[in-house]
């Protein structure tokens, strides 16, 4: 059966498809009904739709696939006033057509009453007779602004009502939260439902682009996400498809879909929202409106007026502006005429309107800078509060693995640009509830850049409750050369790092020469380790634990990996950092662990399986933090992770 619900979101033109043929019952015109009223309010509401393209396009909200699949994304509409900051920069072309598209809707109400002015102008200046014509013509234009006007007052006040009611359906009070503090997709043409699906992700996309270069940084908006309608699809196929879309997810008992809701999703700060002032244009209105009033009551009274002695009538404009302000304060003055009498009552309520409109706005905007203020230090609470994990790398490829695999456990969170100090540094989040922060260290630990000056300007400037060092190494119990039970891919867990390099060789009586390891054997933090162990329990690929051999050598001989295994026969692993680190860290006490993939057995050495090696650390890295969780193990009281 035919119903304005079962014909939702369908054009006239799909309406009339459908019913081709069908008898003409009440339910047939009800629906039909239904469709014209809402193709009626599209035109009201917006303008053409290749004024929308090529706006859009011009303002960079034109998410472009292909013809058959194309979107517009709209900002919210608290966030108007910045976003129309912003297009002053186009040329002026489009940006007198942004005017007309956003002005719209002021265009078909008072367009007749524009036009019937302006022509009345010339016609009552013709003749007396098409002086009435044009009397005619202006009060007929001001009739419809004003029924206009006075139907939109109503329209007004009926949603305030529905509002405090419960009658007002979830989807109406959804639909006003989405659109007023997250960007939206106003239009999207897509044939196929997976040319949906990616054009979906790609506006996603484009309104964290736009937001990111735009429009300033504002935790009063909460989470990114964009809201979407099945009404803004062209295509039925793809509205009836859209629940089985992955980039999609439907919101509960509304007409809905969102794009990008994280897990963890942080709502607006209504309060917090700049409100619409027009304080000044309120002001200057009504100031306005009495200067205009009181120049026609003072016409009204000279024409009223036969002699020349007037008496008390204001017929001067000083006289009839004194009487208009004393009817704003209730004093009503005599005498006057009818018309008068009539523009005193209207100034009266006019400014007392304004007067209250500017009271409500003014404690709006002290509601709004409070909210602001308290989310500002809401914002400082949660950073002393918030910990950080600082990642520390050495080569690109480990610097992408690492992204790659937060990512992966995040969707949607894109790394950002950052700095420590002097340091660049990427922000990957927060996870574990901590900040992650990745930073790339020059090779070895000598020289500028290298890995002690890296991390000692991370614990400076960041505070990390713990670093981690990962990427590749080379492993020294290979099953195909060491009888051992490694595999290229394989994760290392270093419970000890041996700073090879820190040694003494010296000659016996014999004339044999042999060395002495002087370097320190620190461990890694035991809480980390405890966390890494659960964590490594029938894993693939597998985990090793054991010491790690840290030296300023680019290790690639047989010879030179023979020496280093008679070092220490229970090393499990090689590599140039670690020492570094923990040469930095212990001055502060600062815990640490090493997680590093074996790319390699220190001889033949290629770059061929550096990634997967980078890739398998980095993943055990981002699921260890996930487990360990520091921010609900330092809460608001403690820094530091006992080590």
């Amino acid at each position: 059966m035919l119903s304005p619900e079962a014909v939702r979101g369908m054009t006239y033109r799909e309406f009339r498809t459908l019913v081709a043929g069908l008898p003409r019952t009440p339910e047939v015109r009800q629906a039909q009904g239904a469709v014209r009223r809402r193709a009626l309010g599209l035109y009201r509401e917006r303008p053409p739709l290749p004024f929308l393209l090529y706006l859009a396009d011009q303002e960079g909200r034109l998410v472009w696939r292909s013809a058959e699949a194309f979107a517009i994304v709209e900002p919210p509409l608290a966030r108007q006033t910045e976003w129309y900051r912003v297009v002053r920069n186009l040329p002026g072309s489009t940006r007198a057509l942004g005017r007309l598209v956003r002005s719209w809707r002021f265009i078909p109400p008072f367009a007749p009453a524009v036009v019937g002015v302006v022509a009345a102008v010339p016609l009552g200046l013709l003749s007396p007779a098409t002086a009435r014509a044009a009397v005619l013509l202006l009060l007929a234009g001001i009739a419809h602004a004003v029924t206009d006007m006075i139907v939109g007052v109503i329209r007004l006040g009926w949603s305030l009502l529905r509002s405090l009611s419960v009658g007002m359906s979830d989807d109406e009070i959804f639909g006003d939260e989405i659109r007023g503090h997250h960007w939206t997709i106003t239009f999207c043409h897509a044939v196929h439902p997976s040319d949906a699906d990616g054009l979906c992700a790609d506006a996603f996309r484009r309104t964290r682009e736009l937001r990111g270069a735009l429009l300033p940084e504002d935790p009063a908006f909460g989470s990114e996400c964009v809201g979407v309608r099945p009404e803004n699809f062209t295509s039925p196929d793809v509205r009836s498809l859209l629940g089985d879309l992955p980039s999609l997810r439907p919101l509960p008992r509304a007409g809905w879909y969102m794009i990008g809701a994280k897990q963890h999703f942080e709502r607006p700060v209504h309060e917090a929202v700049r409100p619409l002032s027009g304080i000044r244009l309120m002001s200057a209105s009504t100031l306005l409106a009495l200067i205009v009033s009181a120049q026609s009551v003072a016409w009204f009274e000279r024409q009223a007026c036969s002699t020349n002695d007037c008496g008390a009538r204001p017929v001067t404009f000083p006289k009839a502006l004194a009487w208009t302000v004393r009817h704003v304060f209730l004093q009503f003055p005599a005498p006057a005429t009818l018309p008068s009498q009539a523009l005193g009552v209207l100034a009266l309520i006019l400014v007392w309107v304004m007067t209250l409109c500017v009271i409500l706005t003014l404690r709006w905007r002290i509601r709004n800078r409070r909210a602001r203020r308290d989310l500002m230090y809401t914002a400082i609470e949660r950073m002393a509060a918030e910990p950080t994990v600082a990642i520390v790398v050495v080569n690109e490829t480990e610097c992408r693995a690492v992204a790659d695999a937060f990512v992966a456990r995040m969707p949607g969170m894109v790394p950002r640009p950052g700095k420590a100090g002097a340091k660049a540094v990427t922000l990957l989040g927060t996870i574990g509830g901590a900040k992650v922060v990745l930073a790339q260290s020059e090779q070895g630990t000598v020289g500028a850049g290298s890995m002690p000056w890296t991390v000692d300007n991370l614990i400076k400037h960041l505070d990390p409750v713990f670093l981690v060092l990962t990427g590749v190494g080379y492993g020294l119990n290979a099953r195909e050369l060491d009888d051992g039970d490694q595999q290229i891919g394989d994760v290392v867990v270093a419970t000890q790092v041996r700073a090879a390099d820190h040694r003494k060789v010296t000659t016996r009586a014999d004339g044999t020469q042999y060395e002495i390891t002087r370097g320190p054997l620190p461990e890694a933090a035991s809480d980390l380790l405890s966390h890494a162990r659960v964590l490594a329990q029938d894993r693939s690929p597998k985990v090793h634990f054991g010491p790690l051999l840290s030296l300023n050598t680019l290790v690639n001989s047989e010879e030179e990996r023979a020496r280093l295994r008679g070092l220490d026969e229970e090393a499990v692993a090689g590599e140039m950092e670690a020492a570094g680190l923990y040469a930095a860290a212990a001055q502060t006490r600062r815990a640490w662990i090493v997680v590093k993939g074996i790319s390699d057995w220190g001889i033949r050495k290629t770059d061929d399986h550096q990634a997967l090696a980078a890739r398998n650390a980095a993943d055990f890295v981002a699921d260890l933090i996930c487990q360990i969780e520091p921010g609900a193990a330092t809460g608001r009281e403690g820094r530091k992770i006992a080590g």
